[in-house]
């Protein structure tokens, strides 16, 4: 699967406004999907077994934790930021607040939460972002995104 990319890459720290929110574009996963990426990588029954997710406490299957933040990274592909992004440097305070079922449409809201230039490397600075993947609308992980960025450098 190819997704069009809305990154740019002119974007730089400097171009962050903290506060302001923006949403991706939409992704639909399937019940099939959830069930091979469950099959791969975390074959809880809830995940893989239709039968056994049926009778749990969920009432039918749901995604993977893992499977969650892999559709946020495709999705924060859709924002121009990711043109100036070097490397993430990690995930804090990760919340799984609602199961991701079949047939849900999918997008992630960013909101900047900080914007740091650093000291020792004029070239890179962090920002802080805070995510929440939505489906239907509905907010069903939130985390904080800790983004090494690229800066302007006035040569």
């Amino acid at each position: 699967m190819t997704r069009p990319s809305g990154a740019d890459p002119a974007f730089r720290l400097e171009d962050i406004v903290v506060g302001r929110k923006e949403l991706s574009g939409t992704y639909v996963v399937s019940e099939a999907e959830i069930i091979d990426f469950g099959e791969r990588y975390d074959p809880l029954p809830i995940h893989i077994d239709i039968e056994v997710a049926k009778a749990s406490p969920f009432g039918g299957i749901i995604a993977a934790g893992g499977h969650m933040l892999a559709i946020k990274q495709l999705l924060l592909h859709d924002f121009s930021y990711a043109g100036g992004v070097i490397a993430s440097l990690g995930h804090d305070e990760v919340r799984f607040l609602k199961p991701l079922r079949g047939g849900a449409t999918c997008q992630v809201e960013i909101e900047w939460l900080a914007a740091t230039p650093s000291t020792s490397k004029p070239e890179r600075g962090t920002a802080v972002i805070g995510l929440r993947l939505l489906a239907d609308g509905i907010a069903v992980m939130t985390l904080k995104d800790l983004v090494l960025m690229k800066r302007r450098v006035e040569s």
